[in-house]
């Protein structure tokens, strides 16, 4: 049975897209066609090979010849792209896909960056994974992510570091809190203060204990609620002050729903990092991406960080 002389490479990719999503019509709107040629395309590979490779109506199961056939055809799928984006190299040209991992504070402006990239380099696509710092750890340590844009780097991994955007945090409250509108404010004064705390291992908690340590202050009351999402909510109640990521809550200080606090030595300024692994060869269009936003990711995402760096 000589199925390279017969099977098209429309017909794997609708058998792996059903195979992925579980469902013709979700593989459909993948492959940006209709329900009923999904149909037709396996009907027509299943007489190729002349066994059943999809069964069940509304559980879609592969058979063993199913499950073999997807294998190979991911396999083979595969190594076309790949030679595609060898060739398009060999002109210079960047191309292919990259897994992107992030911290969650940078969803706030890593969109902005990738729509951009995306503009200049159509033939370089990505998987972009939004996830706490623990996380980014694991999934550069298996290698299910090529760069990660981050903050502090894993200190048990041998990763590169590459610099491209401050990035600064400061505490914040409600227009209404008694801070709101004082000077110079000194950091012992957010003893007696109700404080709004990210979970334990995120940068932003990272951050906030140690600018508390280095200034000796010790919270007599603090709150752990989790996303910066949820804090900016709580702050914006009046339940305490937060401490965020100026990334996280310019668009809310403009529209005057929340006030950054002049605390001494705040906002406190760290860096962006684009982290790699030193063990795993880059490609070029990583390299690539990697070249952008060193060039351009102070300027692109500047405006959100520095809009409320300045205060009015």
């Amino acid at each position: 049975m000589k199925l390279e002389q017969r099977v098209s490479l429309k017909q794997l990719r609708a058998l792996v897209a059903v195979a992925d999503t579980g469902s013709f019509t979700l593989a459909a709107r993948r492959l940006h066609i209709t329900q009923p040629a999904v149909s037709m395309q396996l009907r027509e590979l299943e007489a190729i090979v002349g066994e059943v490779l999809v069964d069940g109506r509304r559980e879609i199961r592969l058979t063993l010849a199913g499950e073999t056939l997807v294998r190979r055809a991911k396999e083979a799928l595969s190594a076309i792209e790949l030679a595609g984006i060898e060739i398009l190299a060999g002109r210079g040209v960047a191309a292919g896909t990259i897994d992107i991992v992030a911290i969650t504070t940078a969803e706030y402006f890593v969109p902005r960056l990738l729509a951009e990239f995306g503009r200049r380099y159509p033939d370089i696509r990505f998987r972009l994974s939004v996830v706490n710092r623990a996380e980014v750890y694991t999934m550069l340590d298996e290698r299910r992510a090529a760069v990660a844009i981050m903050g502090k780097p894993p200190s048990n991994m041998a990763v590169r570091r590459i610099p491209f955007a401050p990035h600064l945090l400061s505490f914040v409250a409600a227009p209404d809190h008694p801070l709101a509108h004082k000077r110079n404010i000194p950091p012992a004064s957010l003893t007696e203060e109700r404080l709004l705390l990210r979970e334990r291992g995120s940068g932003t908690r990272d951050h906030i204990e140690r600018y508390l340590k280095r200034h000796g202050v010790n919270a007599l009351r603090a709150d752990e609620l989790g996303s910066n999402e949820t804090l900016k909510q709580a702050a914006m109640a009046g339940m305490g002050i937060a401490f965020l990521s100026h990334h996280t809550f310019s668009m809310e200080e403009a529209a005057g729903h929340l006030v950054r606090l002049d605390v001494q030595d705040t906002p406190v300024e760290r860096e962006w990092n684009i982290v790699v692994r030193n063990d795993q060869p880059l490609s070029l269009a990583v390299t690539t991406l990697m070249n952008f936003l060193q060039s351009e990711g102070v300027d692109l995402i500047g405006a959100s960080a520095g809009a409320s760096a300045d205060r009015g």
